[in-house]
């Protein structure tokens, strides 16, 4: 009789430990469907910030319950036909509604204007020299956002037709600050 008490037990201790491990996997699932992803950055786009080869974490529930700011660094989903469906990651520059101007300079390069307002960009290394393909001035549709990766003359973004804005459906995520270059410890990046 105590060993049979004792195989019941035995029994009852596995479908617990099965149980939990269960939950725990919903759990995990669902924070990493809904709350928090990871993404490791490919190409040299978002230089200086963020380097090919980057494990950057991606704040998920943010962008679902709020809407993105200027300066925000988002990873937004490309559409089947551009660029392969890819995710990218880029900095938001453009807000619905605002007027988005990039204006050539006598030296050549150009400048990014929002409402007429020429915008001071500290996190480029360089001038931009590629104003892309899109006429401007430039207006964000509603429900939209113009994003530009921080190496604008590496960026393939929302200066090509290609690209062109990108609607807030398509933003999966913001990125959080802190950055695992090559899974190393961690940088906590200034953005």
């Amino acid at each position: 009789m105590a060993k049979r008490e004792q195989t019941k037990r035995g029994a009852r201790h596995w479908i617990s430990t099965a149980l939990q491990l269960v939950a725990i996997l919903l759990i995990v699932l669902l924070l990493r469907t809904f709350v928090i992803g990871t993404i490791y950055v490919k190409g040299s786009s978002m230089e200086p910030n963020f380097h090919h080869g980057d494990f950057l974490i991606v704040n998920k529930l943010e962008t679902l319950v709020s809407a993105p700011e200027r300066g925000d660094v988002v990873i937004c989903a490309l559409e089947e036909g551009a660029y392969g469906g890819e995710n990218i990651i880029k900095r938001v520059i453009g807000l619905p509604g605002d007027e988005i101007d990039l204006r050539l300079q006598e030296d050549g390069t150009y400048r990014t204007y929002i409402n007429a307002e020429a915008q001071t960009e500290p996190y480029i290394a360089e001038e931009m020299m590629d104003g892309g393909d899109i006429s401007y001035p430039f207006v964000v549709p509603e429900g939209c956002y113009f994003v530009m990766g921080d190496n604008r003359n590496a960026s393939t973004d929302s200066r090509r037709l290609s690209i062109g804005s990108i609607a807030k459906e398509d933003i999966m995520g913001k990125v959080v600050p802190v950055s695992y270059t090559h899974l190393t410890l961690p940088t906590i990046l200034r953005v």
